[in-house]
């Protein structure tokens, strides 16, 4: 497999390909404009001394004249009376050309300039008194060092920009880099701040998220284990009674034999309320479903369905995980009968933009103390209340209320007993974060 650039080289790739894109730039902008100035502010000096020498030239007899044209001679400045040569290169120099276009349009007549390079670059300035005159203005050439001094600056500023690059490289992938250190710690548990002081905004959200999913994952390895254990804890008593039973020869006696199926039930009970525990329901598409038609269906079911009473308009409906929410349902009429006592009731609400399904019961209710721990897998309630069960029914509520959106509530009711309530949204969404569980003291009877 190819080894993949590291995450250095491809900032450090980039921004010095920045750097030097934005050199070549400036250097384009900055030679365009240094040539306008140039061909202005020299093309007015040579035609402010063409037209003084043509002045100068048209007086041979004044010996003032000719001290100073012998002085701009020194400087580079003769008239001839020859023609123009052909340059010795195909391109004349851009400057150069630029001021001959200047001193042309200046005298207003271009073909009065003629810009030649042998390999010296010269004006030629054709006399406005004799047109058989030239005036001759030498211009030194410093391109050879001009380009080397360009090489020389090119050179210079590429080490300037790879340098900055390297340095901003650096400082990008350095909190990165302390970050891929940090990763295992912050999927142990480790303080998010551990190591990562004066890291950018982004990379310490990033580390949030890393600890975030860490403690879920440990969160997920601490139910998993815990369900392990608490199967384990579970099948044992009733295998143990059917494996007496089926020592002492009890199938033979009906009424033994409906405690070996009874146990057979409670181990199918509680390996189903484990699978679904594990699988959670996320998975299940909304369908819309009436909510007073399932709980009437659920409570149709019970053993003593006349101890059961449900309040709710004729018809609810709304989008809902139909078998999550039958189950989360029948768990906590499961919980009522199992632990409480009658009347029991199921209420349905539906409000602006929420359901409640309340289920109530008449028993003794529940300690303050463990109310704030249901629904914590494997937790039973029974030295509160009595009774059986797995431990995973609340869970599996607050579950269901959890990918839709809502919360599970429990609360000791006045009088005695009771209340859990599911409600969410409407539409229901997923959410990401754990199941919600509140509860308080007491609740509206």
């Amino acid at each position: 497999m190819k080894r993949a650039p590291s995450t250095f080289a491809l900032v450090l790739v980039l921004v010095a390909a920045a750097l030097l894109l934005a050199l070549v730039l400036s250097s384009a902008l900055q030679r365009r404009f240094g040539r306008q100035v140039v061909s202005d502010s020299y093309g007015r000096l040579a035609l402010a001394t063409a037209l003084a020498t043509d002045e100068l030239a048209s007086r041979p007899q004044d010996p003032a004249a000719r001290r100073v044209l012998g002085s701009l001679r020194l400087l580079g400045v003769h008239v001839s009376d020859g023609q123009p040569p052909a340059s010795s290169v195909r391109r004349i120099a851009p400057a150069l050309a630029a001021v001959a276009r200047t001193v042309g349009t200046a005298l207003g007549d271009p073909s009065r300039v003629v810009a030649t390079q042998t390999p010296d670059s010269q004006l030629w300035v054709r006399s406005a008194r004799d047109p058989a005159r030239w005036i001759v203005l030498r211009t030194p050439s410093y391109r050879s060092r001009l380009l080397d001094s360009a090489l020389s600056l090119s050179v210079f500023a590429a080490l300037i920009a790879l340098a900055a690059a390297g340095l901003a490289a650096r400082l990008v992938t350095r909190p990165l880099e302390r970050l891929a250190a940090q990763a295992p710690g912050l999927l142990a548990g480790a303080p998010t701040g551990a190591g990562l002081e004066g890291s950018p905004r982004e990379v310490r959200r990033l580390a949030d998220a890393i600890g975030n999913a860490g403690e879920r994952l440990r969160a997920v390895a601490r139910e998993r284990e815990l369900m392990l254990a608490g199967i384990s804890h579970d099948l044992r008593t009733p295998l143990a009674r059917l494996r007496l039973a089926l020592e002492l020869g009890d199938a033979g006696d009906p009424v033994r034999r409906d405690a070996m199926v009874a146990d057979l039930e409670e181990l199918d009970g509680a390996l189903e309320q484990c699978l679904a525990f594990v699988r959670e329901g996320r998975d299940e598409a909304l369908l819309p479903t009436d909510l007073a038609t399932l709980a009437g269906q659920l409570l149709a079911l019970r053993l003593q369905p006349d101890d059961w009473q449900l309040e709710s308009p004729a018809e609810v409906t709304v989008p809902v995980r139909p078998t999550l929410l039958r189950r989360a349902l029948g768990n906590l009429i499961d919980n009522a009968e199992r632990y409480g006592a009658p009347p029991f009731a199921v209420t349905l609400a539906r409000m602006d933009k929420a359901i409640e399904i309340r289920v109530t019961d008449r028993g003794s209710g529940v300690p303050p103390g463990l109310l704030g721990r249901l629904g914590q897998p494997f937790l039973r309630g029974d030295p509160a209340r009595g009774g059986g069960g797995s431990g995973l029914g609340l869970s599996i509520a607050a579950r269901a209320a959890h990918w839709h959106g809502g919360e599970l509530l429990l609360a000791n009711r006045t009088g005695g007993g009771l209340a859990a309530t599911l409600r969410f949204s409407i539409p229901t969404c997923t959410a990401a974060a754990p199941p919600a569980r509140k509860h308080s003291g007491v609740s509206p009877p």
